[in-house]
């Protein structure tokens, strides 16, 4: 009788290894269809996906990607150069340098144009330069030049193209003291400094007029006017929509998003779902990122699923309304959305 149970305990039990092998071969094998064009869209016609069948590997998984407006483009920093690759095929377009290293820099949401910033280092003090390339024309312009004691690095920056404002946030380090630097650069006129002696984690400007809105490591909400004090429980600031609306996201269960409007709260967006992986703004849409979909909270419909995946991949980001998604591997997953 032990032995007639062990047999059956046995037989079971290889039963599940095999099914659950099986399960997870075919929903790998299902998935890898999908990345035999790593630009496959519907909107390509059949005959130019056979031609752009190509792989893109991207660089190296801590190297962070950013993508063209016109899905026509990726862009990556490494070795203190831009570097700019076709998403037809992959290939390399341009290599974007200077005679001193390129230490940050950013696509800009709307149009192919790259804002960076070059380092020249002198001892304990940085000389930084703003510049701009424009891709289509290949175009370069030098703007504000200013120095910075302890420099480390560029965290962050936001430009509205609409009233040619940027703001910079700059990270300082002198032995164990680290400090954040908030700077104010008019293109056309002058820059100034707005902000120190703060640790800040995230920042937002408005793209209609100049104001800011940032939130310290504490998670405490600041604007240029003064802290922000409008929600009772703890919040994470998550995005900006093309009508400077802003989104925060309830930091304790992950299902409340909430929709700002010139400090005044104007809707309250209830989630069922907490498994929350990342959120993701580029200025038009705020997107929460889920293990195998995401949504648009300021889209017509915040609770509609308009892109899904494979729980195998990672997201990127997301442009026009096209999504990119990296396998474990760095193959480039370029799929359109579903229509909101």
């Amino acid at each position: 009788m032990k032995k007639f149970l062990l047999y059956i305990a046995i037989f079971f039990a290889s039963g599940t290894l095999i099914t659950v092998t099986t399960l997870t071969f075919v929903d790998n094998f299902i998935y890898s269809l999908s990345q035999t064009s790593a630009i496959e869209t519907s909107s390509l016609k059949d005959e130019d996906k056979l031609k752009n069948g190509e792989q893109i590997k991207l660089p190296d998984k801590d190297i962070s990607v950013q993508y063209s407006v016109d899905n026509k483009y990726y862009t990556y920093l490494k070795d203190s150069k831009i570097y700019i690759n076709s998403l037809e095929d992959g290939k390399e377009v341009e290599v974007l340098q200077e005679d001193d290293p390129i230490c940050y820099y950013n696509l800009l949401y709307d149009k192919n144009l790259i804002i960076y910033f070059t380092e020249e280092k002198n001892q304990n003090s940085s000389r930084l330069t703003l510049r701009t390339y424009e891709m289509s024309s290949k175009k370069k312009n030098e703007y504000n030049t200013f120095n910075v004691n302890y420099f480390s690095k560029i965290k962050d920056m936001n430009m509205s193209p609409v009233i040619n404002i940027i703001y910079i946030n700059v990270e300082t380090k002198n032995a164990n003291a680290t400090n954040n630097i908030l700077y104010r650069i008019d293109l056309f006129n002058s820059m100034s400094q707005v902000k120190s002696g703060i640790l800040i984690n995230k920042l937002l400007m408005l793209q209609q007029r100049d104001r800011i809105y940032y939130e310290d490591k504490n998670g405490n909400l600041y604007s240029s006017v003064g802290r922000v004090s409008l929600f009772r429980n703890p919040v994470d600031l998550i995005g900006l929509d093309y009508d400077d609306n802003l989104y925060y996201l309830d930091s304790e269960n992950k299902k409340t998003v909430y929709k700002v409007k010139d400090n005044v709260l104007v809707d309250t967006i209830k989630l069922s779902d907490s498994d929350l992986v990342t959120t993701y703004s580029n200025n038009y849409g705020v997107y929460l990122v889920y293990p195998t979909y995401v949504i648009n909270v300021a889209g017509d419909d915040p609770y509609k699923r308009i892109g899904k995946f494979s729980k195998y991949v990672t997201f990127e980001a997301i442009k026009g309304n096209v999504m990119y998604l990296r396998t474990s591997n760095n193959i480039l997953i370029q799929t359109d959305l579903i229509e909101e």
